[in-house]
């Protein structure tokens, strides 16, 4: 019944995924896309690359954060190495072993840690990227307010924060005094991908109202658990906000199915790093 549950979500995120694309290409078509893509400017594409990149090496370091507020001490580079690998069973093998379980799984195999603590670890690094996007929107939105309603983003960010401070406090408590660290990592990781779309979006001369795109970007990284790697939901959210803010739709979903490349780029890499052997490190005095 669990195989069958699971099988069952992974199809249905692939037609979701399929159906997206579908709605997307029948109002741009893929031949113009594809056209607008070849005159891009390369040099700042493959720039997007390398700052995507160093967003996925911040993020490896957050969770390293969470592993070794439990003690858990992989070594860095090792740890660097497993993200990517997750990174790509995320993005690559539908239906299979998920990025997290493989990380709870290769670490619990290798150190016999505590495939509980192991998960619970994963799951607050989720949280933690997720607390840094609703901070970024709640950031993002203040150039669309009206004057009275812009002096409520900062007690807005405040509250969100303290609120999801006392969250983890509850729930969470042996991440504490990780809090505020990874927090920033994970503002770190969404700013360098943000800066990635933005270089995405000046290939193509396109820079006007960049904040939307952001915003849209972000609330796509929420939504993309909904569809097979986030692919569909991105290049519609983009569609959309062309249609209401009216600005080019082609330069839209040219620039989110770049971006879903770049990372299926760097999410390809982690297939060099399936068979190697794993070291613990030696805690510093001072490690979180």
């Amino acid at each position: 019944m669990k195989k069958f549950k699971k099988t069952f979500i992974t199809i249905l995120k692939i037609g979701i995924s399929l159906l997206l694309l579908y709605f997307v290409f029948r109002k741009v078509p893929f031949t113009e896309v594809w056209e607008l893509i070849k005159t891009s400017n390369y040099a700042l594409l493959i720039i997007a690359l390398l700052v995507f990149v160093l967003s996925q090496v911040i993020s490896a370091q957050r969770l390293l954060k969470y592993f070794h507020a439990n003690h858990f001490y992989i070594n860095k580079t090792d740890n660097l190495k497993l993200y990517l690998i997750g990174m790509f069973y995320n993005f690559f093998i539908p239906g299979g072993i998920g990025g997290d379980a493989y990380k709870v799984y290769v670490l619990n195999k290798k150190f016999n840690w505590s495939a509980k603590r192991l998960t619970k670890a994963v799951f607050c690094d989720r949280l933690s990227g997720l607390l840094a996007i609703i901070v970024l929107i709640e950031i993002l939105t203040f150039p669309v307010l009206q004057e009275l309603y812009k002096l409520i983003i900062l007690p807005a960010v405040v509250l969100t924060i303290i609120a999801a401070r006392l969250f983890f406090s509850k729930l969470f408590s042996e991440y504490k005094p990780v809090f505020y660290k990874t927090l920033i990592y994970s503002i770190g990781v969404q700013i360098c991908q943000l800066i990635s779309i933005y270089l995405i979006l000046k290939s193509f001369t396109q820079i006007g109202e960049v904040w939307i795109y952001c915003i849209v970007f972000l609330a796509s990284a929420v939504l993309s658990v909904l569809s097979f790697s986030g692919i569909g939901v991105r290049e519609w959210l983009f569609l959309k906000a062309a249609q209401y803010f009216t600005f080019d739709a082609q330069v839209s979903v040219s620039t989110a199915i770049l971006f879903s490349f770049i990372t299926a780029v760097v999410a390809l890499v982690g297939i060099c790093f399936q068979n190697f052997t794993y070291k613990t490190a030696v805690p510093k005095k001072n490690e979180d």
